[in-house]
């Protein structure tokens, strides 16, 4: 692929970061203060890193290999895309769904080698077991209202 059409695309996924990472930050005006530190945290990350990518475009190539940090760039895009969409679907879909799928979801993507299915069900499993027994926390005994 020719460097100038993957400059565009870096780009383009760098503005959708920016505005998603907007978006994100927009949805936490009726949140509580405490619900609200995550999607700010995501979108702010989002909107950094978005940024950071276009100023490295703008400013020129870098010495580094592209092709030893390329897996590395492609893991790194779909974990804060993972964490802008978890932060954006804790409200429609409340804190336990949004937080189980999500905890799976990064478990695969974080994971160097495939995963089984019997590791992804695992995986899913602990991770149900983990926000559940957060929530209760939050909830019960700090008395945090959840989305």
């Amino acid at each position: 692929m020719n460097t100038l059409t993957s400059q565009w695309r870096l780009a383009l996924v760098s503005m959708l970061a920016v505005g998603l990472g907007t978006l994100a930050i927009l949805q936490t005006t009726d949140m509580p203060e405490l619900g609200r530190v995550f999607p700010l945290t995501a979108g702010l990350v989002a909107i950094t890193a978005g940024l950071g990518v276009i100023a490295q475009i703008v400013l020129g190539p870098s010495n580094a290999s592209q092709d030893a940090s390329a897996v590395d760039f492609v893991r790194a895009g779909l974990l804060s895309v993972t964490l802008l969409i978890w932060a954006l679907a804790l409200n429609p879909l409340g804190f336990v769904p949004a937080c189980a799928i999500a905890v799976v979801i990064v478990a695969v993507i974080a994971r160097r080698e495939p995963m089984s299915v019997r590791s992804i069900v695992f995986h899913a499993i602990a991770g149900v077991v983990l926000v559940v027994g957060f929530s209760l926390l939050l909830s019960e005994v700090l008395n945090v209202r959840l989305p």
